[in-house]
């Protein structure tokens, strides 16, 4: 979508996106000579929009939440990479995979309690 209707959709003026942009909060890039925006574009207006309006977080923590956004989409895309990967593989290496990432999430106790201590960091080391 060009900029008029970009505007119009997310409800601001050229003074405001063009803010944006310069933030970086919104990366557009020219295509065939004029700026085109896209749904994910968008979105991201809008939840620019939540996080100064409804939510209330200032200019520097809307630059860090969508810092933290971005960070977290290209660790999803990096590990939809790696599991396409391990998809791949022969039935035996996948077999071996599951094994062993099952032995490192015991030992860190990956899931809702979160890592384990220090202590029982090294208790399991000693008997290893």
């Amino acid at each position: 979508m060009d900029d008029r209707e970009f505007l119009a959709r997310a409800r601001l003026d050229t003074e405001v996106l063009e803010t944006w942009i310069a933030a970086g909060w919104l990366l557009v890039g020219p295509e065939s000579g004029e700026r085109q925006f896209t749904e994910l574009d968008l979105a991201r207006a809008e939840l620019i929009h939540d996080l100064k309006g409804d939510i209330g977080v200032n200019d520097e923590g809307i630059g860090v939440i969508l810092d933290l956004l971005d960070k977290l989409h290209g660790v999803r895309r990096t590990l939809d990479l790696i599991l396409s990967a391990i998809r791949a593989e022969p039935d035996d290496v996948r077999g071996r995979l599951v094994v062993s990432a099952e032995a490192v999430m015991r030992h860190r106790q990956i899931g809702p309690a979160g890592p384990r201590s220090a202590d029982a960091d090294q208790a399991w080391d000693d008997n290893r």
